[in-house]
């Protein structure tokens, strides 16, 4: 038999268990009403807040610095001069320590790019670091810290890190080649200097010539002879080693023709060509690192 006084009772606890739940989503809603009211309420408070202490907090600042002006102009000047020249000292040192990190971040730079230096066929690079430069050829030429004992001979291409045309990425160019070797030690002249002399190709031609250095090194340019007349050089050409020499890998980058406009021939041996006058990619006062291309022994 069904007891039918369960049913009330069940009905009972189903209408308290709801009037529960209502009860709790009210007072979630209240507090979420008050919460809301009170953040308004916060926040016009500190706008009215802000407002109203404004002038006060102005007046404070100006008299602040009002009685500072004042404190400053009383001081002696021998006081504010010994203050200026620490102000100075302070400033000059760090101007000095601003210019060693940039040159190190530099010197990082051209060693990244210097050791991610590869393979160029039959040429392996050697990597070295400048000694000494002399004051009379600072420009001409300079000792490295490598010679003959790393496998260094005479006529060997030198490169440094460069930046070539809009190429974020640093390149590897020719900035001499060497002149003579020790054993610990090697003499690189530069492209400016009246020692050094390398095969050159325009690209996209057979056009070549011979690269001399020239003497008025405050041009910063050297000298492409020997072009033939069917060459047709232009202003920022790139030139480039080729294989002729058998000393240098080829197809390195060493400089750019500059301001050319076409010149009158010039008679040689009976023979007619035309020069141009090629600008290196970096000063050879400002290498620090290079490295030396050298032919692999058989």
């Amino acid at each position: 038999m069904i007891d039918l006084n369960r049913r009330p009772a069940r009905k009972k606890r189903d209408f308290f268990s709801l009037q529960i739940l209502l009860w709790g989503i009210g007072i979630c809603f209240f507090l979420l009403l008050c919460f809301g009211i009170y953040s308004m309420l916060r926040r016009s408070m500190e706008r009215l807040t802000m407002d109203y202490y404004y002038p006060f907090l102005k007046i404070a600042r100006v008299t602040e610095n009002s009685i500072a002006d004042k404190v400053l102009l009383m001081q002696k000047k021998t006081t504010l001069v010994k203050a200026l020249r620490i102000l100075q000292n302070d400033n000059t040192i760090l101007a000095a320590e601003r210019t060693v990190v940039n040159d190190l971040k530099k010197e990082n730079a051209e060693l990244r790019a210097l050791l991610g230096l590869g393979r160029k066929g039959t040429f392996s690079p050697i990597f070295a670091e400048v000694l000494s430069r002399d004051s009379m050829t600072w420009q001409e030429q300079f000792i490295i810290d490598k010679g003959s004992r790393h496998g260094i001979e005479p006529g060997n291409p030198v490169v440094v890190t460069t930046h070539i045309g809009n190429n974020a990425f640093p390149a590897v160019a020719v900035i001499g080649k060497v002149k003579s070797v020790s054993g610990h030690t090697a003499v690189v002249s530069t492209i400016l200097s009246q020692d050094f002399k390398m095969s050159v190709s325009l690209p996209g031609s057979n056009s070549s010539g011979i690269l001399e250095g020239a003497r008025k090194i405050t041009d910063m340019r050297a000298i492409l002879r020997f072009l033939p007349l069917q060459s047709t050089p232009a202003s920022g050409q790139i030139v480039y080693t080729n294989s002729f020499s058998g000393n240098s890998p080829p197809g390195l980058p060493v400089g750019t023709i500059t301001d050319y406009t076409r010149p009158s021939a010039v008679s040689r041996n009976d023979q007619i060509y035309i020069e141009t006058l090629i600008r290196p990619f970096e000063s050879p006062a400002e290498v620090r690192f290079v490295a030396v291309f050298v032919k692999d022994r058989k």
